[in-house]
């Protein structure tokens, strides 16, 4: 996995977050249509590929990780697995639009071929990278997209940065377990795991549906979706 993501994402003036949301409002929530009179930007073209692609193997990973976990047993760890795939979906398809919009034809992305680990193996690996995408993936993605300023590509970028740190949040303490550790942990997952929901916007991962709007893109909780767990 080419991605392996500490940042609150930096708040825009009220009224000038209010015309980026409005527009990713179009953005987002409909069909991706192409502008007839978009300019050329080169920079944003290519991160938007680079982070298109990354996401979409991301999510490849996550589904398989799922599967196997299920596989082992881990009822638990399979759902958190299939939410964080689906929140890598949404960042990839809101790429997928901004590159639309640009005038660029979204080329296929070939499923990766995933070496799948035990899942003790598997939560290691994906906590490992989501510290990378946090941590540098996602911060020199923005920098690549600073010089031509494009605001949707740039807050969509955004609202990938700090859903990645949600799910670091839940698999940070991955990294501690040992081989001792692991089955008390997964086990102890397995019985207190609630529900998972995630915002078709920006990708935000929860446990409960937030009350009044979603935590990272503002917009209200009707966007959320509950991710089935795997049977």
């Amino acid at each position: 996995m080419s991605r392996k993501l500490r940042f609150v994402p930096a708040r825009l003036p009220v009224a000038h977050r209010r015309q980026v949301l409005k527009s990713l409002a179009f953005l987002v929530c409909l069909p991706a249509n192409r502008g007839a009179g978009a300019a050329p930007y080169p920079a944003t073209i290519a991160a938007m590929q680079s982070a298109r692609e990354t996401e979409s193997n991301v999510y490849y990973h996550y589904t398989e990780f799922a599967r196997r976990a299920q596989q082992e047993g881990y009822r638990g760890v399979a759902y958190l697995f299939t939410a964080l795939a689906a929140s890598e979906q949404v960042h990839a398809t809101n790429f997928g639009k901004i590159l639309t919009r640009l005038n660029v034809e979204l080329a296929p992305i070939t499923k990766p071929t995933v070496r799948v680990g035990s899942t003790r193996e598997n939560l290691i690996l994906a906590a490992d990278g989501e510290m990378h995408s946090i941590e540098a993936f996602y911060p020199k993605l923005l920098e690549q997209l600073k010089p031509e300023a494009n605001e949707e590509a740039i807050t969509l970028v955004r609202y990938a940065w700090a859903s990645e740190q949600q799910h670091r949040d839940k698999i940070k303490q991955i990294q501690r377990w040992t081989s001792t550790l692991f089955e008390t942990v997964a086990r102890t997952i397995d019985e207190k795991t609630g529900r998972y929901f995630v915002c078709q916007i920006c990708g935000s991962t929860v446990n409960a549906m937030p009350p009044d709007m979603c935590p990272i893109c503002k917009f209200p909780p009707a966007h959320y979706r509950s991710i089935a767990p795997p049977t």
